[in-house]
């Protein structure tokens, strides 16, 4: 299926290298997705992926994964003509998210637990059931890194300086949160990063809202979105489409 792609561009006449490049680069993501077997079922999972795009995105992928589809469907690849609709929520307003000023989060807390999940999540990225995860073995403060495994991955994330100084007085424990040697439960860790964040005024962000902030901080710095996926511990860019 995948050489179809190289086919497929070669029939279309007056393109530029770099809508070459974009048709390309949508319609290998759209194969990494749905997989080599064209489906119903595998288009319909693609199709509801795009609402986590930008408008304009949507339209470009579907305009470039419908041409593709007729293509093979002509070449005689497919039996049946597919077509992709745009997601219904396609057309509602979509909200720009905004880079906070979360320098508060520095500063001493009545909720220390809460203070420092906050800081693992908007400095690196970490999910909340990464982070309960975490031993002090997976912590090398000489050689300012940290190492996350989740399932059969394991990915090697470097520490911010500011970081080591919140990191150092636990390197005594087994987890970084932990209670008699074993972690905390996520229904903790979401009570006391709901106490900090309400604390410091950010009653209406969460975990996920952190995350974010940590996109949109990598992406100020000018980081690429194939970087901020790898640190991310993302498959692919296609989540990361939207900040585009």
């Amino acid at each position: 299926m995948r050489e179809g792609i190289s086919a497929f561009l070669e029939e279309k006449q007056g393109l530029s290298v770099n809508s070459k490049q974009s048709y390309k680069y949508d319609l290998e993501q759209f194969l990494d997705l749905i997989g080599e077997r064209i489906s119903e079922t595998s288009l319909k999972i693609y199709q509801a992926q795009l609402s986590q795009f930008k408008i304009s995105a949507q339209k470009r992928k579907v305009s470039a994964c419908n041409q593709f589809l007729y293509f093979l469907y002509q070449k005689g690849k497919i039996d049946t003509f597919y077509r992709l609709e745009l997601p219904k929520q396609a057309e509602k307003k979509q909200v720009q998210s905004e880079l906070l000023d979360l320098s508060s989060f520095w500063q001493k807390s009545a909720y220390p637990e809460g203070r420092l999940l906050a800081l693992l999540i908007v400095e690196l990225g970490l999910l909340p059931s990464e982070i309960l995860a975490l031993k002090t073995s997976d912590v090398n403060l000489d050689f300012q890194v940290l190492r996350v495994n989740k399932a059969s991955q394991q990915r090697i994330l470097s520490l911010p300086t500011n970081l080591l100084a919140e990191l150092e007085p636990l390197m005594g424990q087994v987890y970084l949160f932990e209670k008699a040697g074993k972690p905390y439960s996520r229904q903790w860790a979401f009570r006391q990063l709901e106490a900090f964040l309400k604390e410091k005024g950010f009653s209406d962000l969460s975990a996920q809202g952190l995350r974010e902030q940590f996109i949109l901080r990598q992406i100020e710095e000018k980081v690429d979105l194939y970087e901020i996926a790898k640190k991310l511990g993302l498959k692919t860019v296609m989540t990361l489409e939207k900040y585009r």
